[in-house]
């Protein structure tokens, strides 16, 4: 199939990325990088099977983060112990344990600083993080539990402005949502209960780039920058998404397998091992890994507000829109600014109307949309906004 256009981006039905769990067992019965420190989930004793096997499985964390450039090992041993030389033995000897895990020497060192009073002698671990890459996305809004990470059992919470790297997990836990400003100017809503693997992203000559993004779980919302001529954006799940400058689309990946594909605006194609074919704005369409594309249905149109249309209440107002034909539920969303990039609390609700649970109190920016009985999510409302001053 010829384009012309600049932008060809893709979403790949095909084989199925390996099942993410968390690790067998917790040597160390937990393991996070915060600030600087390797934060495990008990005491770790200076020696001792225990130990040895917790450096292991920390060196296994450090060998899949290419940004910790060092890691000191500090054994901190009661005064007596530590003056007589023992101190900086056991500390070597738990950096060679992690030296024949795999690290390179050059990165691991030892020292024996003095104890804390009244606290029982015990490791603990330092790191210095430098990245040897560039960044290749930011974080741009997130509210709720976001996490990144090299590995599954590795995701340790992000915040706005952290950046993120070639191969990282992003995760977005159920009442979550994030926005991530890529390299090359894109932008992805990452929704609630979501999972990306943020691949490459190259910038070359003539405004060309290459933009890569695995969707394992749930969705996102993207918005492409501009590209040069030959540019490439890559979503894939369990199939293949190709569009043209300025494409804003929708992704989801299902636990069935099924890849669900919303164009708000310009022409993406679907692609899958039995046929392929384009959605431009407006249309929607689904695959099965092994089965051609179903033809393309119109989205839902965006549903027209009724009220609040502004205003200051006591108390949260009841909200309510007019009906869409062929809308089975309708989502609510309202958040604290009209970007809806983060901080979005998301309601379903079966009627045009919608009491807003709990108490609240501030400016709140709400909007509709609407979804058909098979999930394909329409167009958003317009944006309105109330003020509640109990």
């Amino acid at each position: 199939m010829k384009r012309t256009a600049p932008w060809v981006m893709a979403l790949v039905l095909g084989a199925t990325s390996p099942a993410l769990a968390a690790g067998a067992g917790e040597p160390c019965g937990g393991l996070r990088f915060e600030n600087g420190r390797v934060e495990t989930g008990r005491p770790l004793a200076p020696k001792g099977p225990e130990t040895e096997a917790c450096l292991k499985h920390v060196a296994e964390a450090l060998k899949a983060r290419p940004a910790i450039r060092s890691i000191t090992v500090a054994a901190r041993l009661p005064d007596v112990e530590r003056l007589e030389g023992q101190g900086l033995a056991v500390a070597k000897a738990a950096a060679e344990v992690l030296v024949a895990a795999g690290l390179p020497r050059t990165r691991v060192s030892a020292v024996a600083p003095p104890a804390v009073p009244g606290e029982p002698g015990q490791l603990q671990l330092a790191f210095i993080e430098r990245p040897s890459q560039p960044a290749v996305a930011r974080v741009r809004a997130a509210s709720g539990d976001v996490s990144a990470g090299p590995a599954p059992a590795e995701l340790r919470p992000r915040a706005t402005g952290d950046a993120l790297y070639a191969g990282e997990l992003f995760h977005t836990g159920a009442e979550a949502r994030a926005e991530l400003l890529l390299a090359d100017g894109s932008t992805v809503q990452v929704m609630e209960g979501s999972l990306v693997r943020v691949g490459a992203v190259e910038l070359m000559a003539n405004l060309r780039r290459k933009v890569q993004l695995e969707l394992l779980r749930g969705t996102v919302e993207t918005a492409a920058a501009p590209g040069g001529e030959g540019s490439l954006f890559e979503v894939r799940t369990r199939g293949a998404v190709a569009g043209v400058r300025g494409t804003h689309f929708r992704v989801s990946a299902q636990d069935d397998g099924m890849s669900r594909l919303e164009t708000l605006e310009g022409k993406v194609a679907l692609i899958g091992k039995k046929g392929d074919l384009d959605v431009v704005g407006g249309y929607g369409s689904r695959a099965m890994p092994d089965s051609e594309p179903e033809p393309v249905r119109p989205l839902l149109v965006a549903p027209t507000l009724a009220d609040p249309r502004g205003g200051t209440f006591r108390a949260a107002p009841k909200l309510s829109w007019w009906t869409v034909t062929g809308a089975k539920t309708y989502r609510v969303e309202l958040a604290r600014t009209a970007d809806f990039a983060a901080g979005v609390q998301t309601y379903v609700s079966p009627a045009t109307e919608l009491e807003v649970p709990g108490s609240r109190e501030g400016k709140w920016f709400w909007r509709v949309l609407a979804v058909d009985a098979d999930g394909f999510v329409g167009f958003p409302s317009k944006i309105f906004a109330f003020d509640v001053r109990p």
